[in-house]
């Protein structure tokens, strides 16, 4: 178990739990590891019909000032350069368990965002330009689409030819995109990079799933979201879990989770500091070092895999640690480590 708690409330995270959602839930597709610390995911309502109904479209934005953000590496770039989207080249990872059913390697990207090569037009090239079909042991089908070319491996993908021979503009698995007694993929699996392949109109990832000829609303372990109706969120949040459920309707920033490895994340103000414990303990961390600087205003943290049972606490008077901590001790947890910055303390007990 994990507590965390300011002097102001307490939020109680079974960071056990948290990592044992329902069997039947997907990884996210992407990681925040591959992008600034500051940048998330952005996403939205799919307009697609048929086994595309419950689909999303991902792309990434960067922070750019009070609730605004922006999808472009830098102010000024150029919108039609595919590579100057934030979204370009990130990595792509399998969303389920399963087995390769369709794929495509080769498409060449569309030349400029907001454009269509003519052969996506004439459908020489499929509507998912480079992509992977995964079908899960339990029937589910899941889409990864609009990769770079090459960056799906031979080993995943055995088509090699850039186009069609004949045109197909199937919203399934096109005939010559299908594969028969394919590779065997681990969900959470590197697949390919974020592209402009197919029928798309800009850099982005297209994922939907399908089950029984029918659109499948997809559950996801991991990660956590804040509304971006207007283009428009806090960086503060507030971030809701999506703990093994399919994501919120409407326009979305995702904070998609973390690797499980050895983070370091500094000067973390108080105010954000909530979110940035639910996110890592999600993506199953727990702090090693927690220190507060500036009377509590801002954390300096390094995070490691979780493991046995700990608690900590921010935010806390020493009158507040001693209660704490005779609190814990009669659950069987001692002080691991303490740091105070004026008047605040910050705390993990461990087993």
């Amino acid at each position: 178990m994990a507590f965390v708690s300011n002097s102001l409330r307490s939020v109680v995270l079974a960071g056990i739990a948290m990592l044992s959602v329902s069997a039947g839930a997907a990884e996210f597709p992407l990681r925040s590891d591959d992008l600034n610390l500051n940048y998330r995911y952005q996403t939205g309502n799919h307009g697609g019909g048929y086994l595309q109904a419950l689909g999303r479209d991902i792309g990434a934005v960067r922070p750019t000032g009070g609730n605004s953000w922006d999808g472009l590496v830098s102010d000024g770039a150029d919108p039609t350069v595919n590579s100057n989207h934030l979204i370009y080249g990130r990595k792509v990872y399998a969303m389920v368990s399963g087995t390769v059913v369709g794929c495509w390697r080769n498409a060449p990207d569309n030349a400029k965002a907001g454009t269509k090569d003519a052969d996506v037009l004439n459908f020489y090239i499929g509507v998912g330009g480079n992509h992977v079909w995964i079908r899960s042991d339990d029937g589910v089908y899941a889409m990864h689409a609009h990769m770079i070319p090459g960056s799906i491996s031979s080993s995943i993908c055995p088509h090699n030819a850039t186009k069609f021979t004949t045109p197909s503009s199937s919203g399934w698995i096109a005939p010559e995109a299908a594969v028969s007694n394919g590779v065997r993929i681990t969900a959470g699996q590197y697949l390919g990079l974020a592209g402009n392949s197919g029928n798309s109109t800009g850099p982005h990832l297209h994922v939907h799933m399908a089950k029984d000829g029918a659109a499948y609303d997809m559950p996801f372990s991991h990660g956590s979201t804040t509304s971006f109706a207007n283009a428009s969120a806090s960086p503060v949040g507030p971030w809701k879990m999506v703990a093994g459920k399919p994501l919120p309707t409407g326009p979305i920033l995702v904070w998609a989770p973390h690797s499980t490895a050895y983070w370091t994340v500094n000067n973390i103000p108080d105010e954000r500091y909530q979110g940035w414990f639910n996110h890592f303990v999600d993506s199953g961390e727990m702090p090693e070092n927690i220190p507060c600087t500036d009377n509590g205003q801002n954390y300096n943290t390094t995070w490691v895999p979780s493991k046995g049972a700990w608690v900590a606490n921010h935010g806390m008077t020493a009158a507040d640690m001693a209660l704490k901590t005779a609190t814990y001790g009669a659950q069987g947890y001692s002080v691991y480590k303490w740091w105070y910055c004026g008047s605040y303390r910050s705390a993990i007990w461990r087993k």
